[in-house]
């Protein structure tokens, strides 16, 4: 517990003067929450009504076409084109507990009690939003969502995603695209071209079509800055008027250039060594109705001897793939 103490001496002008001070907290704790903004900010929420999982359909093969001449004795085979992918949902909360005892304390003024409150539930939804945006970079294990490990993966042909078995061959139009040699991303095998963006070069294209490009490269912040000295030493500057898939402007938020029109961005939640870059189309972070990071009614606690109000803010929330192999991971990136 990081409370603070002091030792004073109650004089004249301590006694009888109030402390200065504003109606602010100032979070020391958390870091931003960039990978679960941008999904936030472009659309890529989808609220549910409910459900007992998440059904995806994907097609994952066309008709096959046969060209004919006057009369000619033509093909009526079908072929299977269509199956899904199911995703388990996931449940977080954080609790905002109040006991009888600490709110009557409080009530020595109205602007007391407010802040006193809006602390608690301020701490509580933050601290929702800082989890949800690690799991969304993380993997999954126990009860927590799939996050980017799972979705685009470093190893692309084991186990399954969305029951979707990746170790048969006849799946793997529902593999990432992973690189995993080691890569110096400030090196120089070729002059005038540094490995890292040579490489994000390569496997932008192996994972892009003409019309389904990445749109977003995500790194730490390790990574990240690497990245940005090599423009930087290259006597390149950075400017434009903001990453409009944020909502907000890129100067204040932290995002990087653009690389062949795909956002450069940083995520202190993204996993070391690794560089990720997604089509944003190609996921879906879908929540649940009445769980949408709402905040549930107090209610007193149940416990014997305990006078307290507890309440939470809940999120019924999964991170789904659509179409991994519009992805990319390069897991070994120095």
């Amino acid at each position: 517990m990081a409370a603070q103490t002091e030792t004073v001496t109650y004089d004249t002008l301590f006694s009888l003067t109030e402390r200065t001070r504003k109606p602010r907290i100032s979070d020391n704790i958390g870091n931003s929450q960039p990978t679960l903004d941008i999904f936030h900010a472009a659309g890529r929420v989808e609220v549910e009504d409910g459900g007992e999982s998440i059904e995806e359909r994907l097609m994952y093969a066309y008709q096959d076409v046969e060209w004919m001449s006057d009369r000619q004795a033509v093909s009526t085979a079908d072929k299977e084109m269509v199956t899904k992918a199911i995703y388990p949902w996931r449940f977080a909360l954080a609790p905002i507990n109040i006991s009888k005892t600490d709110e009557l304390k409080a009530q020595a003024s109205e602007t007391a009690a407010m802040d006193f409150a809006e602390s608690k539930t301020i701490g509580a939804r933050q601290g929702l939003r800082t989890s949800t945006n690690t799991a969304m970079c993380g993997v999954a294990t126990g009860k927590v969502m799939l996050g980017l490990q799972d979705l685009i993966r470093d190893s692309v042909s084991v186990g399954s995603l969305g029951g979707i078995d990746l170790t048969s061959a006849s799946n793997s139009w529902f593999r990432n695209n992973a690189y995993t040699t080691a890569v110096t991303v400030t090196a120089q095998t070729t002059a005038n071209i540094f490995d890292g963006w040579d490489q994000i070069g390569n496997q932008f294209e192996a994972a892009s079509d003409v019309n389904d490009e990445v749109t977003h490269i995500g790194a730490g912040s390790t990574l990240y800055n690497k990245l940005l000295v090599t423009l930087e030493s290259g006597m390149y500057t950075r400017f434009g008027s903001g990453n409009p898939s944020l909502g907000r402007s890129s100067q204040r938020q932290g995002t990087g250039p653009s690389f062949r029109g795909a956002v450069l961005y940083k995520d202190r939640a993204i996993a070391s060594s690794h560089i990720y870059g997604f089509n944003i189309n190609t996921m879906k972070l879908k929540v649940l109705k009445g769980a949408n990071f709402m905040k549930t009614p107090f209610v007193r606690a149940d416990a014997t001897g305990v006078l307290a109000m507890v309440g939470f803010y809940l999120v019924g929330i999964q991170f789904v793939a659509l179409n991994p192999r519009r992805n990319f991971v390069m897991t070994s990136a120095s």
